[in-house]
């Protein structure tokens, strides 16, 4: 099967472990439950700087995961989130998900 470009917005369950990862995400109508995180990796060079701030900590930052889900197949999402800090841990109501690509 062909690599196939999605590009959507999606909402996303996390695992409540200290470092939470999705379990479940919801394609249009559908849910998919994740049966793995395949793979996990931080993209801090696609943004731009915040003005005045001049570092590549103060802008929009990307955590992908490939999942594999229940029924075989295999996704990457991400999350894009301003790196602001509030009292040393990242604001994640600031957080966007999104459906990248399937890749099987």
């Amino acid at each position: 099967m062909p690599v196939e470009f999605i590009g959507k917005p999606i909402e996303v369950k996390l695992s409540e472990d200290a470092a939470p990862v999705p379990v479940a995400f919801r394609l249009g109508r559908k849910e998919y439950k994740v049966a793995d995180v395949l793979q996990q990796w931080e993209d801090h060079a696609f943004g731009q700087a915040i003005r005045g701030h001049g570092d590549w900590r103060s802008g929009p930052q990307r955590i992908y995961y490939r999942l594999r889900t229940t029924e075989g197949e295999v996704y990457e999402v991400y999350v894009e989130w301003l790196a602001t800090r509030r009292q040393g841990r990242r604001r994640q109501e600031k957080s966007k998900w999104f459906a990248h690509r399937r890749i099987s």
